[in-house]
């Protein structure tokens, strides 16, 4: 016997199960005879008293009282009370899967069962159903939580969300309140003429937006990718193609913090709207969330971080410059110049100087005024810096035709009239884009396959992004996104119940789950560890990577200089190996394109001289004539 109490209870559970397979009876049963959910039969008991009906779901009570037993079993409606009396209930039967009265002793809470038999009411006037055939569908091998002081612990709660929904009326209708925004919004835009299009998670260039990206690898393609940050230049993609209206329900990931309204997963309600601009979208979205309101909820007030939000009343539409404007007396669209912008800031306690005017206006933007953004508010005209995306005003070009959704203090979706112009696009991503930080999620990345497609002319659009997680935070009215995520992120781990059971060694890689750090080694340690056979490629052979570097002379007379590394996968099993140390000079002008060629050769003939017929892919995206693309040499 162990220690470990759970241990010995799954061991008595097991014990039942072989016990229920010795009466002729499947413990796991692959399907159901319900007629009926439960809900009805509580709603409308006139309707249903004396109707033989089957009711199924999981065993929350029992208790048995000589030749009488109650017990209760909830589904996803409700809870009932199953009345089974020893004279009433049909015998152990094989054939129809029937369990006796002599063996309900074989029960327990937990336990997913099937009852059949008529509704009606027992002595103390519960609506029961009185059953006559019972049936065991799922043996339940770990007792419940407690129900009566329910799941406390919180990590213990994102953790098994499913026993809290079992146990937590509430945590298990706040889930399909999630489910019924979702709902809700797709019914909003089909009928609208919205046309709904998957687009694709795993992505060869991440954009729609500037945040640091998930890195994974495509082993069939032999390069690597990125999980989509956004999903709004595949539905640009579609308005060229010809639909003037689409949008996605889709998942976006960002390698970035966590806190009580950020999450690195999270679901974005895209839209694209041909032949319109930003301001048919501040009616869009103030319909959208009216409507969610309404019809999921029934109304329109709702508690949202301690304060009243009333999705009725028209929105507030507001200029970025003037809401700053209002709360600090300082105008952006007159500051002469960067330094004065810093001192404004500094007013306010901003230390951290911004690279620009309209940087600064948004920067005291978020420290003075969307706090005191409670109803729901539409911002617009974001300085041009952060929104490559966007229509410069004609008015005024140094602001774009964007606007960002703002409740109770919190950004709860941004949008924006398309830049259609490919030539500006592009001039505009170039000059914030920087080689050396490309993945690090502060700039736009480069992506001349959409800047291709838009050269075939997409017409004025217009899209919408707001959150779904920041959407059903507001309506189911909680103030964490873990609330309203049903399996958030967490580190994995293995409990010391878990261990025993399925026999765990200690410090395991599954207990563990660390990160297997990359093999770096010198290009003598490489030539050396292949030549000795240590190194071996897989069966389907090797992946490599290059990245070079070209480094301008920093004076006259000194040379010029190429430093990199190549990235090896399919050497170590699950494992990379970065070859690092490649370094060249010359007094002659050095290119990236040919210096890049001349590290894959090296590279493969380290592979080869040891390993001949072993296959070596080079991912399209790093040949020297792509690496050379709008290349140019760093200084010194």
């Amino acid at each position: 016997m162990s220690s470990i109490p759970l241990v010995n209870i799954r061991e008595a559970r097991l014990a039942k199960i072989a016990s229920l397979r010795s009466l002729g009876l499947n413990p796991f049963r692959a399907t159901s005879a319900r007629t009926h959910y439960i809900a009805p039969l509580l709603s409308d008991y006139e309707k249903h008293e004396n109707t033989r009906v089957t009711v199924a779901g999981r065993l929350m009570s029992w208790r048995k009282q000589g030749s009488v037993s109650f017990g209760h079993i909830q589904d996803q409606t409700g809870t009932i009370q199953l009345l089974l009396k020893r004279q009433s209930v049909a015998a152990t039967d094989p054939a129809r899967g029937t369990l006796g009265y002599d063996s309900v002793n074989l029960l327990d809470v937990g336990d997913i069962v099937e009852g059949t038999g008529t509704v009606g009411k027992s002595q103390r006037g519960e609506i029961s159903v009185m059953i006559e055939d019972f049936r065991v569908l799922t043996k339940s091998l770990r007792p419940m939580p407690d129900q009566w002081s329910g799941m406390k612990d919180r990590e213990l709660i994102l953790r098994k969300r499913y026993l809290d929904t079992i146990l937590e009326p509430d945590s298990k209708n706040r889930f399909a309140a999630v489910a019924g925004i979702i709902q809700a919004v797709r019914v909003f835009l089909i009928d609208r003429g919205f046309l709904e299009f998957p687009t694709p998670n795993i992505q060869p260039q991440y954009g729609g937006g500037t945040a640091k990206p998930f890195l994974t690898h495509v082993n069939a393609l032999g390069c690597d990718m990125y999980l989509s940050i956004a999903h709004e230049l595949y539905l640009k993609r579609l308005i060229v193609a010809g639909y003037d209206k689409v949008y996605t329900i889709g998942r976006c990931f960002r390698n970035e913090g966590i806190d009580r309204s950020h999450h690195p997963e999270f679901s974005l309600v895209e839209t694209m709207t041909a032949y319109e601009n930003y301001e048919y979208n501040m009616n869009l979205i103030e319909d959208m969330f009216r409507f969610v309101a309404t019809s999921v909820f029934g109304r329109t007030k709702f508690q949202v971080q301690g304060k009243e939000v009333d999705f009725a009343a028209a929105w507030r539409r507001v200029s970025m410059c003037d809401a700053v404007l209002q709360e600090t007396g300082h105008d952006f669209r007159t500051c002469a110049s960067l330094d004065e912008a810093h001192a404004w800031m500094k007013e306010f306690g901003i230390r951290e100087p911004a690279p620009s005017i309209g940087e600064a206006l948004v920067a005291v933007f978020a420290h003075k005024v969307e706090p005191t953004l409670i109803q729901p508010t539409l911002v617009f005209g974001h300085p041009i810096e952060i929104s490559p995306l966007a229509k410069p005003m004609p008015e005024d070009p140094r602001y774009v035709e964007r606007f960002e959704i703002f409740i109770s203090g919190m950004e709860c979706g941004d949008n924006w009239s398309e830049q259609n112009d490919p030539v500006q696009l592009l001039e505009t991503w170039r000059k914030a884009y920087r080689p050396e930080d490309r993945d690090s999620g502060e700039f736009h990345p480069l992506d001349y396959d959409f800047v291709e497609a838009m050269e075939y002319g997409m017409p004025p659009t217009t899209g919408i992004g707001p959150g779904i997680e920041r959407m059903a935070m507001i309506f189911t009215e909680h103030e964490n996104i873990d609330d309203v995520i049903f399996s958030p992120l967490m580190r994995p781990t293995i409990t010391p119940v878990n261990r025993a059971i399925y026999a765990v060694p200690e410090a395991s890689a599954e207990e563990t789950h660390a990160a297997r750090p990359d093999v770096v080694l010198s290009v003598e340690d490489f030539q050396s560890l292949m030549s000795e056979g240590n190194l071996k490629p897989a069966a389907e052979g090797v992946h490599i990577k290059p990245s070079v570097k070209i480094w301008a002379p920093a004076a006259e007379g000194d040379p010029w200089k190429a430093t990199g590394s190549v990235e090896i996968t399919g050497l170590l099993n699950g494992e990379k190996v970065i070859v690092s140390g490649y370094r060249k000079t010359s007094s002659e002008k050095m290119e990236l394109g040919p210096e890049t060629k001349k590290l894959i050769a090296a590279a493969r003939q380290s592979i080869r001289s040891r390993y001949p017929d072993c296959a070596i892919a080079v991912p399209a995206a790093d040949t020297p004539e792509k690496a050379a693309e709008n290349a140019a040499p760093a200084t010194s």
